[in-house]
């Protein structure tokens, strides 16, 4: 099981740096290291890390997807 100063270490590696209560509010979801991976691959425009089936992401990737793309999602709609 990870400790929440790894998830916290791993979210930064991952996502870069961004405010501290987007990191707790992941951190809350109690993410594995795969959602971490997912999500970090989308955010990359790795869309295909599904295969084929290029599913969206679900639960707790999709989740975590939403708040790290959360200040770009407004500013797209601002436009």
């Amino acid at each position: 099981m990870a400790t929440e100063s790894s998830v916290y270490s791993e979210v930064l590696h991952r996502f870069g740096p961004m405010e501290d209560h987007k990191i707790v509010e992941i951190m809350d979801l109690h993410p594995s290291l795969i959602d971490l991976d997912v999500v970090a691959s989308y955010c990359a425009g790795m869309s295909d890390v599904m295969g084929e089936e290029r599913k969206p992401l679900t639960g707790v990737a999709a989740r975590i997807y939403d708040i790290v793309r959360q200040d770009e999602l407004l500013t797209e709609e601002e436009r």
